[in-house]
């Protein structure tokens, strides 16, 4: 029969159990010796790191690489000369795969026999895990806050300040030197308390009471003035790292403008009313590897996209432009080729700002940017409206506000796109200088209003004699040009050309009485008389000038060029 083993000594039983439920171990070192003594505990814990046998002291050869050991070696031999405390991180190897990470901390010990070395060590691998983490989240929203129109601040859990953008300075008014890595929330909220931006009374109070406030690290929105008078809508949300709240991000949106521009600022504000889940455009993020790590809600909604793609395990940027090539999101082509380019793209990736549009109609602006270490975010902004507007107001500005019809810069547009045709298929054209006779004298015995009358009813007479294809433009005053598109023969200018003489003669019933003007039309021809626009535009004038000259209402050609071009009718 075997007999128990000895109790231990208080002492010791004390150490074992610190280092069986801290997960802390102890070691020694006798300088003299060379020898390193680990306790029983010690030595099971250190196999449960780097898979060696937790009875016997592993060979450090067999635990580190050599740049490690040296750390070690190094670390130790100074330590002991200088008689100085140890604090050390090292990569252990881990014989069952994979590293651990260790921190080992000694100091000198003196006793009868002599000085040693004694200290402890603990397993950091999981601290370590954590922190790259955390390290990967942070340049993500580092990618992220750079590239905002609006200012943005992050801090941390301890409400220290991580990131921030050049807007803060100018939106919230801090001096530069006061905005540096890891300056405390209160510091800064500090300089507009002492403005009176949070209202009256004791500005610390007003900044403990935000410190409070800020470490429930909730969801918030508020608008309160600016040290100028601006109005500011501010926007904070937690993030979360390791399933813990790990600090918020606070977005500054100058609304001063909003009562002037109410659709423009509340596109804007909405678009960056938050950086993690709750911005209000699309959100994407791809790591080094093509796979999607993050998006929001919006990512699914403005592109239409199939919740079952976005939030399968490991979704890849190639199943995006596949799914989207393969419903003609690009337009026609063969997907794969979509593919291929677009991943190429990918893999060098640059910073970029584009526009596109979906095939409903929706436009986007699409901000692109490389994130450090591999891997992109995107930003989608809906600026459908805007685009609307932009739209209409190209169109207000080449417009003729009396007639309605095109204008003189308008008829640059068609003359070149006219231009164009011929000289890629070889489409002729013609060009029809009308001017009014007689107007003048309208304008002068019956005035301003009724010669703009006038002008408006022959607007629509010319518009009613071309074909859907042609263009009718105001070039001012009583001056137009026809722009006969798709010309296949000659004859044709000369109908409407008549058709427009006669139509322009008919007498018109204005409000204030009945007159009667009438047309002379100058034709020029491509190729015949010219192949660019100015030299169409003379021909077409002095052909004008030309029917005057031979007593009005009537129409001419202007004179062929010498010498005659091919294609000259007899």
């Amino acid at each position: 029969m075997t007999k128990p083993d000895p109790p231990m000594p208080a002492a010791e039983f004390e150490l074992d159990l610190i280092q069986r439920l801290g997960q802390v171990g102890y070691w020694e070192f006798d300088p003299v010796t060379d020898a390193m003594r680990l306790p029983a505990a010690s030595l099971r814990l250190l196999s449960t790191m780097v898979g060696t046998s937790p009875t016997v002291a592993p060979v450090l050869r067999e635990i580190m690489s050599e740049a490690e050991r040296s750390r070690l070696l190094d670390a130790m031999q100074q330590a002991i000369e200088r008689r100085l405390p140890l604090q050390l991180e090292l990569q252990l190897i881990n014989l069952r795969g994979g590293h651990a990470a260790v921190l080992l901390k000694g100091t000198p010990v003196e006793s009868g026999d002599g000085m040693r070395y004694a200290g402890i060590f603990r397993d950091i691998t999981a601290d370590k895990q954590v922190q790259s983490e955390r390290e990967a989240v942070l340049s993500q929203l580092h990618a992220l806050v750079g590239g905002l129109p609006v200012g943005v601040t992050v801090f941390d859990e301890d409400l220290r300040l991580l990131f921030w953008n050049d807007h803060i300075y100018d939106i919230l008014g801090l001096p530069q030197g006061a905005v540096y890595k890891f300056v405390p929330f209160a510091d800064l909220i500090r300089y507009p308390a002492q403005r009176g931006e949070y209202g009256p009374g004791d500005p610390e109070e007003h900044v403990a009471h935000r410190v409070v406030l800020a470490r429930r690290f909730e969801p918030h929105r508020f608008e309160r003035a600016a040290r100028d008078g601006r109005a500011l809508v501010v926007d904070g949300y937690p993030f979360r790292i390791g399933g813990r709240v790990a600090g918020f991000v606070t977005t500054y949106t100058d609304i001063t403008d909003r009562k002037r521009a109410e659709q423009q600022l509340s596109r804007q504000n909405d678009a960056l009313r938050a950086v993690i889940d709750h911005f209000p455009g699309a959100v994407s993020v791809f790591d080094a590897q093509l796979r999607l790590v993050a998006w929001n809600p919006q990512f699914i909604d403005l592109l239409d996209l199939p919740r079952e793609l976005v939030e399968a395990e490991g979704a890849r940027f190639e199943d995006f432009i596949r799914y989207n090539a393969r419903r003609g999101e690009y337009g026609p082509g063969e997907p794969e080729g979509y593919v291929r380019t677009a991943l190429e793209r990918a893999r060098n990736f640059q910073a970029h700002t584009m526009e596109r549009t979906r095939p409903n109609g929706r436009t986007l602006e699409v901000i692109g940017q490389p994130l450090p270490g591999g891997g992109f975010v995107s930003l989608y902004i809906d600026i459908t409206e805007r685009k609307q507007a932009e739209d209409r107001i190209r169109a207000m500005a080449l417009t003729d506000a009396l007639t309605g019809l095109p204008n003189r810069l308008r008829l640059n547009d068609e003359v070149e796109l006219a231009l164009r045709r011929y000289h890629e298929g070889g489409y002729r054209f013609a060009l029809l200088f009308v001017d009014l006779d007689g107007f003048k004298t309208v304008n002068d015995t019956l005035g301003h209003d009724a010669g703009d009358e006038l002008l408006v009813v022959i607007a629509q007479r010319l518009r009613a004699v071309v074909r859907e294809t042609d263009a009718v433009v105001r070039l001012g005053g009583d001056e137009f040009v026809v722009v006969l598109h798709d010309l296949d023969r000659h004859e044709t200018a000369h109908r409407i050309a008549q058709a427009l003489v006669d139509t322009v003669s008919r007498p018109v019933e204005l409000t204030v009485s009945a007159v009667q003007v009438g047309a002379s039309v100058g034709i020029s021809y491509c190729p015949e008389h010219a192949n660019e626009r100015e030299g169409l535009l003379k021909a077409a004038d002095a052909a004008m000038y030309a029917a005057k000259a031979d007593g009005r209402g009537i129409w001419r050609v202007a004179l062929w060029p010498n010498p005659m071009p091919a294609g000259r009718p007899n």
